[in-house]
């Protein structure tokens, strides 16, 4: 039953095949009337056909699986079978040799050695073994004969079927898809000189950082010095206008006390403060004048470092 099924199925697959021939020879008309269509409703097509391809071999692995699973049955099925046979052969030749024991020859008169029996039955089942073997080699190569026929007709008729595709058609698809092949390997060449630009610009920006980032650590330790130095003269400063400031009032409250004419000492002390008090000035003078350089010099720092923290964002 399951090998009548088989052929069955092999019966129906054969007749989808010849279908199949009969509609690509049928649709080569209109694939002829549809030749300029474009690249999007050839690749539809194809991804179609390829998903009816996949359709297929999903049919035909689960039929194969069926196969194989009947094949099983049938292996254990005919192997229960072979068993029996065997058992009631060996019964049927046991009956055979007590037949034979109990003969008596019709030449001699006499029984039949048991020897001479042993050898007959020896010889027929060995003779029976080649039948069965040559039955069986006979019955394979029917089959095998049989399903290559059917092959080579399947194959003669799905070939037909499959030469009336257009030839140039597959030609224009291998040719729209060699160019966008062509256009990918373009775009990634450029992508790839792209990333090396980038990778070479990233490098020297990175080159520059660094050396921003010294010339800033210098600018710092200038900075440093320049606003201790300013520091330091600011102090001095602050105690030369407080110097001033007690030399002012002294001398106003001298002037107030006492008068200067006829007093020698005091004029002569008066001179020396006054002259003092011009050095002082003079002394306060360049005391400004070296804090406005410092001051200058600090903020033209300043500007140099915004600079280069702006330059480093």
């Amino acid at each position: 039953m399951a090998l009548a099924e088989r052929e069955s199925l092999l019966q129906q697959n054969y007749q989808l095949q010849h279908k199949l021939a009969d509609y690509f020879r049928k649709k080569k008309n209109d694939e002829r009337q549809d030749y300029d269509k474009n690249v999007t409703d050839q690749e539809q097509r194809y991804l179609k056909y390829m998903a009816q391809l996949g359709e297929l071999h999903e049919q035909d692995h689960a039929e194969r699986e069926s196969y194989q699973q009947q094949m099983e049955e049938l292996k254990a099925r005919c192997e229960d079978r072979r068993q029996r046979v065997d058992e009631e052969r060996q019964r049927f030749v046991e009956f055979k040799r007590q037949v034979a024991l109990n003969a008596i020859n019709s030449r001699s008169g006499k029984p039949i050695a048991p020897k001479d029996i042993e050898q007959y039955l020896v010889t027929e089942t060995k003779k029976e073994t080649e039948v069965v073997n040559v039955r069986l080699e006979n019955i394979k190569l029917k089959n095998k004969l049989k399903k290559k026929e059917q092959q080579l007709k399947s194959k003669e008729e799905l070939a037909e079927g499959l030469h009336l595709i257009d030839f140039e058609q597959l030609k224009i698809e291998n040719q729209t898809y060699n160019e966008k092949i062509e256009e990918r390997n373009e775009e990634l060449l450029k992508l790839r000189k792209k990333i090396t630009s980038t990778v070479q610009v990233l490098t020297h920006l990175k080159e520059k950082l660094q050396f921003v980032q010294g010339e800033n650590q210098i600018q710092k330790g200038s900075l440093q010095v320049v606003e201790a130095e300013v520091a330091q003269k600011r102090d001095i400063l602050s105690r030369t206008k407080q110097a001033r400031d007690s030399l002012r009032i002294d001398n106003q409250r001298l002037r107030q006390n006492s008068g200067l004419l006829g007093n020698e000492p005091l004029l002569r002390d008066f001179e020396e403060r006054k002259d003092e008090g011009d050095h002082l000035r003079e002394k306060l003078d360049r005391l400004k004048m070296q804090h406005a350089e410092l001051t200058l010099n600090c903020n033209q720092v300043r500007r140099k470092i915004e600079q280069a923290r702006g330059a480093r964002q």
